[in-house]
Parts: C-alpha cells; sequence; structure tokens
C-alpha cells in the first residue's frame, strides 16, 4: 500500500511538470491533436499508479514521449501552413449575412439546435442579430453582431475614460500580499488604516485589491463589497 502511495506521488508530480510544460490553454481551447495527446497522458498516467507489477518508468517514459511529440507536432503546424491546415481544421463561417449555411453545418456533424446552444452561450439569443458566426477549429463560437445589436462603446459615444488598469491583490483569504503593494504605490500603513476606519481586520478579508489608480475593491467575509472608492 505504501509503495502505491509514493508511486502515485511520483507520477502526479511528473504528469504535472509534463502539462505546466504543454501550456496554460483550457480544455475547451485544445485543437484536435492536443486534446487526444492530452487524454493518452492521462491515461499512461493511471496504469503504473494502480499496478505495482509494473515498472514506474514505463509510464514515465510513454508520458515523456507524447510531450516530445506534442512539441513536435506544434513546431511543425507553426512551420508549415497545410500541415496545420490538416491537422487542425480551418475555421467554418456558419453564419453570414445571407443567413445560415446548412450545408456546412452539416460537414460539421451540427445541427440547428447546436447551432442555436452554441450562439445563446455567446451571448445572442436571436439569430437575426449575428453579422457572422464562425465556427473556430477547437470547437468554439465566435460571433461578430449587426452594427445595430453590437455594444456601444466609449469610442461611440465619443467619450474620453480613464485608461483600464490591472489590480492587485493586496489581501487574499486574511494573508497580505507584501509585494503588490510596491507595484501599486500602496503603503501597509494606508491599507491598516483602511481597514481600521471600516472595524476590520486582515483576517476578516476575504479579496483587497488595487490598481495602480489606487481604486480599490474590498470584500469582506462578512458583509457588502467596497467597489469603486479609491485609496
Amino acid at each position: 500500500m505504501l509503495t502505491v502511495f509514493f508511486r502515485s506521488i511520483i507520477t502526479y508530480i511528473f504528469l504535472l511538470f509534463i502539462m505546466r510544460l504543454m501550456g496554460k490553454r483550457q480544455l475547451s481551447e485544445l485543437q484536435p491533436f492536443e486534446f487526444v495527446i492530452t487524454l493518452i497522458v492521462a491515461e499512461l498516467a493511471c496504469i503504473p499508479m494502480s499496478d505495482t507489477s509494473i515498472p514506474l518508468t514505463y509510464g514515465i517514459i510513454p508520458m515523456f514521449t507524447m510531450f516530445i511529440l506534442h512539441i513536435a507536432i506544434t513546431k511543425l503546424a507553426s512551420k508549415n501552413h497545410k500541415f496545420n491546415r490538416f491537422l487542425n481544421g480551418v475555421p467554418v463561417v456558419v453564419i453570414s449575412p445571407k443567413g445560415i449555411d446548412h450545408r456546412l453545418l452539416d460537414k460539421l456533424d451540427m445541427n440547428i439546435t447546436d447551432l442555436l446552444h452554441a450562439l445563446r452561450a455567446a451571448g445572442y439569443f436571436y439569430p437575426g442579430e449575428v453579422a457572422y458566426a464562425i465556427m473556430e477549429t477547437n470547437g468554439t463560437l465566435s460571433v461578430l453582431p449587426k452594427s445595430a445589436f453590437a455594444p456601444v462603446t466609449p469610442q461611440d459615444m465619443q467619450v474620453d475614460v480613464e485608461a483600464s488598469e490591472i489590480p492587485y491583490p493586496i489581501i487574499c483569504e486574511g494573508s497580505l500580499f507584501s509585494e503588490n503593494l510596491l507595484l501599486t504605490g500602496v503603503t501597509e500603513k494606508e491599507v491598516d488604516d483602511l481597514l481600521e476606519k471600516r472595524s476590520l481586520r486582515r483576517k476578516d478579508v476575504l479579496l483587497f485589491t488595487v490598481d495602480r489608480n489606487r481604486q480599490i475593491y474590498l470584500q469582506p467575509y462578512v458583509g457588502e463589497a467596497v467597489v469603486g472608492e479609491t485609496l
């Protein structure tokens, strides 16, 4: 039993290392060949963990081989456009200004119900609002709405707005991230003073962020969030 325990830990660490090297894509963003390799690696990891009669290297070596194969295919696909098209396919325009192309839907093994579901997931409940809808090679649907239904931007309204800034977490679940104080120009005393004014201590804070404009987001464990105030 102890052997299985340590074999599982070693396999997990190696698998985590391999997946980390393969990148940070979410499962829904994987290309077909990446998804296949991920499934194979997951299966290879299970075999030596549960069967102690199989040497651990019989799982680790094939996993490392899949990683090398992944790198080789990725590099080749990035250099060879034809191979990339063969491997991943091409985006397909399923909705154009002329309407829905049912022939392309058939080629994708999709029906109207599938298309409507994908449109709703993209935030569009009425196909008439869509100028173009493109089925990407990873299975996601990209939607370009008609001009009349596109979200209004500050540029459309000719309104000047401040540039967006990244909010840096200062306190997460009661712990202070002192390295982020330097990035925002906020001092530890300013943070504590703000909390004291609201009768809070650090351990009472679920999340506290500050951006370079000194705009805060403060969410205590108990009570409502403070949004939009400046420090």
